[in-house]
């Protein structure tokens, strides 16, 4: 009992961890590309190709260093947890991710910025190409090995290790952890439901198939009389 609450401790610490990386990075990205896309388009870059650029690289980076940090809690602890990393880090990457796109999208469609959505098309290639290059990344780590992965983690954890900033930081990646663990609630709700449900959804589809077939027979009865 005691090793499996330390066990699900850890993989809340995890989750929390993955909250820290995500919002550190992607704020500093955003800066990044921001500035990066405005220098672009003075020399005549396309401002939609800058963005898809910056975030196609920005996912990459991300994607990386979150396979990296999974791979360090796999490497030491027990297949059975190792097991339980790699499956949540996937789940947290994907949520992330995807709900990042989603977000990015619905700001583009408020804004009626038609371009903007155009380019966002390809969005549902991005997000599995990121699960793809995650899960990739945890059976083969060496990929992901670089020196600028390293340096871009070494960095997140001494912002996060700033006093001040270790509090907000910390007060929103404790709400994106509890919003990751709604969502897997969710999502294995959904599941379950799917599998229990199935044959009941099944004999409720034949009950209305029933009762609209004999509503149908009795509309043609009637038809029959009136003529």
């Amino acid at each position: 009992m005691c090793i499996f609450a330390l066990s699900e401790m850890e993989i809340f610490e995890f989750i929390f961890y993955l909250g820290v990386i995500n919002i550190v990075f992607t704020s500093a990205w955003k800066i990044l590309a921001l500035l990066f896309s405005s220098l672009l388009k003075d020399i005549g870059v396309n401002k939609d190709v800058s963005f898809l650029f910056f975030k196609t690289v920005g996912y990459y980076i991300l994607v990386s260093i979150a396979a990296l940090k999974t791979v360090q809690h796999m490497q030491y602890t027990y297949s059975l947890a190792a097991v339980a990393y790699a499956v949540t880090g996937t789940f947290v990457i994907y949520a992330t991710v995807a709900g990042n796109l989603e977000r990015n999208r619905w700001r583009a469609v408020m804004n009626f910025e038609r371009k903007r959505i155009q380019v966002m098309r390809y969005d549902g290639y991005l997000l599995m190409a990121c699960i793809i290059l995650f899960i990739i990344t945890l059976i083969k780590p060496a990929i992901a090995n670089l020196q600028l992965h390293h340096w871009v983690l070494q960095t997140i954890d001494k912002i996060y290790q700033t006093p001040f900033l270790k509090f907000v930081i910390g007060f929103f990646a404790f709400f994106y952890m509890l919003n990751i663990i709604y969502k897997g609630i969710k999502a294995t709700d959904e599941v379950l439901a799917t599998l229990f449900n199935r044959n009941r959804k099944t004999y409720s589809s034949q009950r209305d198939f029933e009762d609209n077939s004999e509503y149908a027979d009795y509309e043609e009865v009637m038809e029959d009389k009136v003529k």
